[in-house]
């Protein structure tokens, strides 16, 4: 049941950021923006996997997903901007007649018209993308790399590129090594702990797979708890403080999905280099740590939804020394986000305040007049078109 309604918040997401990146878009130039935003569905909706059949079977799943929010995000942006160039000018009614209903459709026949344009060219790229890049070593290369890597030369970087692409809303390699769990070199290790009785000494101490599931990022769990933790010691903000204590159940179960995107963490500029920070400074730890033999290596497989926390605990059968890294680890995290999360609040608070003084109509005089000025004039305009 619980996977059922996962599916349904985050496996249909691409879904509400085209529609909601489309009508906002649009919004912002007086346009009519549900239109817009459902122009931008009927786009996603037309991307279809390269097969003959045009059913309900073709329809591309992934595209849908919030593991790839970023193409949902620029079709919708796509779509605000065509209604924008080729749109009329709109004002929202409280109550709406059929005629005026048909208006509204025959002003926004041009950028619907661009849209399904869009979408067939756009359903075209990504069928050939599919094919000639996401099945080969652009994108599911980096994920192997790292998964089969025992350089931590390679696998760092590579990790910290996959987090940035999931930050940008490209989740496909991360979650590729996080859902890995057989390769050559993660048997060898795991044989040989089966053979000696223990996992101190196995031939790959610093695979990628491992190293970055258990230590590095405690299965995608590690910057999230670290954030939530600063959240609920520093932050006075009381949405950010219900969204902190509603998410962490969930994401001490590695449900992270959620505050990703109620917080957000997708897409904020502010967040990215602690986001980055945390897994690369956990790897070079454990990694050191596992050198000057003070932890074993977490060889052992662990079941899906096991606490992030508990992972290189169990990974390393029982070792309370992992335990304890662990521990260490988290601590370290929330000093790493801290400083940077305080920034995020000052920034936070001095946008609210704008916010106000444009509320409040206390902006500077020119920007006031200038504001007050266009407002008028996309008035002046809607009302012309709509006698």
């Amino acid at each position: 049941m619980f996977s059922g309604v996962s599916w349904a918040i985050f496996g249909t997401f691409g879904v509400f950021a085209a529609y909601y990146m489309a009508l906002y878009t649009a919004r912002i130039y007086d346009k009519d923006s549900k239109l817009a935003g459902i122009s931008a569905i009927f786009v996603l909706f037309f991307i279809r996997e390269p097969r003959q059949n045009f059913d309900l079977t073709s329809l591309n799943l992934k595209m849908l997903s919030v593991k790839t929010m970023l193409w949902a995000l620029i079709i919708g942006y796509i779509v605000g901007q065509i209604f924008h160039l080729l749109g009329a000018k709109y004002q929202d009614h409280k109550y709406e007649h059929v005629a005026g209903i048909k208006e509204r459709a025959l002003a926004s026949f041009k950028p619907i018209v661009a849209s399904v344009g869009l979408a067939i060219v756009t359903g075209t790229l990504i069928n050939f993308l599919q094919i000639n890049v996401a099945q080969s070593s652009y994108i599911t290369g980096v994920a192997s790399s790292v998964i089969t890597s025992n350089n931590l030369l390679i696998s760092i970087p590579l990790v910290t590129f996959s987090i940035f692409l999931h930050w940008l809303g490209i989740g496909t390699p991360i979650m590729a090594i996080f859902e890995s769990t057989n390769s050559g070199a993660a048997t060898a290790n795991f044989n040989y702990a089966l053979t000696h009785g223990s996992s101190w000494n196995v031939p790959y101490k610093y695979l990628g797979s491992s190293l970055v599931q258990s230590y590095g990022t405690l299965s995608g769990t590690a910057f999230v708890f670290s954030l939530i933790v600063v959240i609920l010691l520093i932050d006075k903000n009381k949405y950010n403080k219900v969204v902190a204590k509603a998410s962490l159940f969930p994401v001490m179960f590695n449900s992270i999905y959620g505050f990703w995107v109620a917080f957000p963490i997708y897409l904020n500029p502010l967040i990215l280099i602690p986001l980055l920070l945390v897994p690369l400074a956990n790897m070079v730890a454990s990694s050191f740590a596992i050198f000057l033999h003070l932890v074993p290596v977490s060889v052992y497989p662990v079941l899906s939804g096991t606490p992030g926390v508990l992972i290189p605990y169990i990974g390393t059968n029982g070792s309370w020394q992992a335990l304890l890294l662990t521990a260490l680890l988290l601590v370290m995290d929330v000093f790493i986000v801290m400083p940077f999360y305080k920034i995020h609040m000052n920034v936070e608070a001095k946008l609210e305040e704008l916010d106000k003084q444009r509320d409040a109509g206390l902006l500077p005089l020119k920007k006031q007049n200038k504001f007050v000025k266009s407002k008028e004039k996309n008035n002046e305009k809607i009302t012309a078109e709509q006698r």
